[in-house]
């Protein structure tokens, strides 16, 4: 690929800038397209407002048509203006076409805006006059003659800067139809999203390549022939990811951005890529973000001398169960202050009257008063030097109306301790529930143990979870108490630490393998951040389950870009986030089961995607063949190899059930089957080389297992050691391939389910959400690994 030359796209831009603009016009976009090495672009003359199409202008083009188009920083969508024509190669019929497009465009256009509600600058209808008035002028283009025309014979390639990710590019579907498609077909057989900063021209191709385009450019749809070459599409995609991170904030030395940049369509004429219009707006480049000292997140997490500011000496107050909780976790009271005036101790805590008053500096402080007094007691902290790591209690520091200022200067005080000599503490929060973190003994979560049980002692945890919404974190682990996170860090609005910061370090810690992260929104920037730092802890091994919530459609105005209309917010965030590795919930059933799966599953190898599945019921065996296909996931069921169809068919014989059941996959062994037969058939389909995975379905009514609580009125308990629900794990345990379980009944069956959940098997309550959620688990764990099956 030839080297882009930069000078010459700059000087376009000063250009522009220098007469007004921030958009540059369809021709000045070719020439940036020149610049980057693109070989097919058409020859064009622009006749300025004011002017008239010359012979010479014509001589010019080759052809024996050619192609008029409106110019104007205002008409973005020509179709709409009547802005394009096609004419025969003479004056006359070029001198026609360009009084009727200067005459018509203007007044076309201004109706298609006020019909759209669209408003001027003044807040009213746009003016088909000021319209007029803007014109630059009509671009005489050569007729570009396409190899082939019709359905998705045209490419779509677009950038557009996003506040959270940078740039991102999205190709696909080219043509005035590629919105519709975008919109009705399934998720991402219209378009490829990806930041630019994560991929690059072939790893894009790799993403392109499961689109209807490629389908159909590379001629493997149905009675098509290959349009275009993967090296060529290669060196476009490369091309535009270059352009857009050399204009960006990933280059901090350039001193314009691009905001939007797009060719729709390019036609494939003569095996190259021809673009056929061409989009550019472009801005200052933005300040760099400065960075925070993220080191200090260890004492955060680890802290060994902790401080708070809001107890009360009389109630218990919001402080006073911060205190008792951080005494419950097992932090040393010794090591703890109390910021209070009025009283020796608390809760045999030592108190001293001020923050400069502390003994010396602590690696943890608690800011647990109203939002008013947080910027005083920041000022405190910051001239005090008092702190390496603040939690922040308080809401009402930025995401609450009227709180605006307070947010200010909170932010300029985090500003003026980034230049001292270490940075200054890090703050996590406002709008912070707190932090609870088993490896430093501590919760400041301000949730009494009558609500939320807590999890006590030194057993080992392997999880961190990370949320926005503390009510979030405090939910999951209320309703799901097989997970029990070493680390839960409530972030808030994340006034200074971010969700990439926490990520970022905490993912080398060896002994956390599986994240949970909610988000709400990211900081500036800290969206690409993000995705850097879970494609880091996909590569160390460790599993990063997310889920973003405020999903609502970008809002679209008749002036939008293509590219903003089928690259909106959730679609760039889920798309940069599932490139990088990460399973991305859909829902928050999804992000707790996909949760299941990650916990349960450590340790376990998945080498391809062939599922046996067996249930002692026959409609969930059928059940599952009908799930092994979920979004653009899929399974397939296992062929059992002849030394496993044997033993299997042995084991029915041994129990007498081989008249009633066949060996095959699914396997319905039938409400017959006592837990010894089931236990036994279960270990040899996990035994078989050809199963990569397996679910088994236990409809717990049938009287042949032991599937029932202890109680006096019966004599099976699922205590008992030969009892489903203690063989199962136990088998689980012996065998590399994952196991799910399934339970489906009521809650007479919970102790059940709990029972083999709490031996390290993940169990579900109904077939078809186990199989659907493996579906998406086995596909995203194939991708990160490269190993397909």
């Amino acid at each position: 690929m030839a080297a882009i030359d930069f000078p010459r796209i700059e000087r376009l831009f000063k250009q522009a800038r220098s007469d007004g603009r921030n958009r540059l016009y369809e021709p000045e976009c070719y020439q940036v397209l020149q610049a980057t090495g693109a070989e097919a672009v058409p020859i064009s003359r622009l006749v300025a407002t004011g002017a008239r199409p010359t012979q010479a202008d014509l001589a010019a083009i080759p052809g024996d048509r050619v192609v008029l188009k409106i110019v104007s920083p205002d008409i973005i969508h020509k179709t709409e203006a009547t802005g394009v024509r096609i004419v025969e190669k003479s004056l006359a019929a070029v001198e026609d076409a360009f009084d009727a497009m200067v005459r018509e465009a203007p007044q076309a256009y201004a109706a298609y805006l006020n019909q759209q509600d669209t408003q001027d600058d003044a807040g009213g209808a746009v003016s088909q006059q000021d319209l007029r008035d803007r014109l630059a002028g009509v671009l005489i283009c050569q007729f570009v003659d396409a190899d082939v025309r019709g359905f998705a014979t045209e490419l779509f390639v677009g950038v557009r800067r996003t506040a959270e990710f940078g740039p991102i590019i999205t190709a696909g579907l080219g043509g005035v139809e590629m919105e519709t498609l975008a919109k009705e077909t399934r998720k991402g057989a219209a378009v490829a999203i990806a930041p630019t900063g994560l991929v690059d021209g072939p790893q894009f191709l790799k993403l392109f390549k499961r689109t209807l385009s490629y389908q159909r450019l590379s001629g493997a749809m149905r009675g098509s022939s290959r349009l275009v070459t993967d090296a060529v599409l290669v060196e476009c995609f490369q091309a535009v990811i270059s352009l857009a991170n050399h204009f960006s904030e990933l280059n901090p030395y350039s001193d314009f951005e691009i905001l939007e940049f797009e060719v729709n369509p390019f036609t494939v004429a003569g095996s190259r890529l021809s673009p056929l219009d061409g989009v550019c707006v472009f801005g200052p480049a933005h300040p760099v973000v400065a960075t925070r000292p993220i080191a200090k997140i260890s004492h955060l997490l680890k802290p060994r001398s902790a401080a708070v500011i809001g107890v009360s000496g009389t109630s218990m107050n919001m402080g006073r169960i911060i205190l008792g909780n951080i005494l419950g976790g097992g932090f040393d009271s010794k090591r703890a202050f109390v910021i209070r005036p009025d009283a020796d101790t608390i809760d045999g805590v030592a108190c001293v009257p001020t923050i400069g008053d502390l003994p010396g500096k602590v690696d943890l402080f608690v800011v647990a008063v109203g939002a008013a007094q947080v910027p005083q007691v920041l000022e405190e902290l910051i001239d005090n030097d008092a702190a390496n790591a603040v939690i922040l209690i308080p809401g009402g520091l930025g995401e609450k109306v009227g709180s605006e200022d307070i947010a200010d200067s909170l932010a300029t005080k985090i500003r003026r301790a980034r230049e001292s000599d270490d940075g200054g503490p890090v703050f996590i929060g406002g709008n912070s529930l707190g932090v609870i973190s088993h490896p430093g003994r501590y919760d400041t979560m301000f949730i009494p143990e009558t609500k939320l049980a807590k999890s006590r002692g030194d057993h080992p945890r392997s999880a961190c979870f990370i949320s926005q919404s503390g009510a979030y974190i405090i939910a999951n682990l209320s309703r799901m108490p097989w997970f029990d996170p070493a680390y839960a860090l409530s972030i808030g609005n994340q006034i200074d630490l971010t969700a990439a910061d926490l990520l970022r370090h905490i993912k080398n810690d060896p002994e956390i393998d599986v994240f949970a992260v909610y988000m709400e929104g990211f900081k500036p920037g800290d969206g690409l951040v993000f995705a850097q730092a879970v494609r880091d802890t996909v590569a160390l091994g460790k599993d990063v389950v997310f889920y973003k919530a405020g999903r609502t459609t970008a809002g679209r105005s008749a002036t939008a870009g293509h590219t903003a209309s089928v690259a909106g917010d959730y679609a760039v965030c889920e798309a940069a986030i599932t490139e990088a590795g990460a399973f991305v919930a859909a829902d928050f059933n999804e992000f707790s089961d996909l949760l299941r799966l990650c916990v349960g599953f450590r340790g376990k190898t998945v080498p391809g995607r062939r599922l046996a599945a067996m249930s002692n019921a026959g409609f969930e065996s059928v059940g599952m063949a009908d799930s092994i296909e979920y979004d653009r996931a899929a399974l397939r069921l296992a062929r059992y190899d002849d030394a496993t169809g044997s033993k299997l068919q042995l084991i029915l014989e041994r129990a007498k059930l081989d008249g009633l059941v066949d060996v095959k996959n699914p396997f319905d062994v039938t409400p017959m089957a006592n837990d010894e037969t089931f236990a036994a058939l279960v270990e040899a389909i996990l035994g078989s080389p050809n199963v990569d995975v397996m679910v088994t379905g236990i409809v717990p009514l049938t009287p042949a297992m032991q599937t029932l609580p202890p109680g006096a009125a019966h004599r099976e308990s699922v205590d008992d050691p030969g009892s489903i629900a203690r063989r199962l794990p136990a088998i689980a345990a012996k065998h590399e391939t994952p196991l799910v379980a399934v339970v489906d009944s009521g809650r007479l069956f919970d102790p059940l389910a709990a029972v083999i959940e709490s031996g390290g098997v993940p169990v579900f309550r109904s077939a078809d959400r186990a199989v659907r959620v493996l579906c998406k688990w086995v596909d995203v764990k194939l991708r990160n690994t490269g190993e397909r099956r």
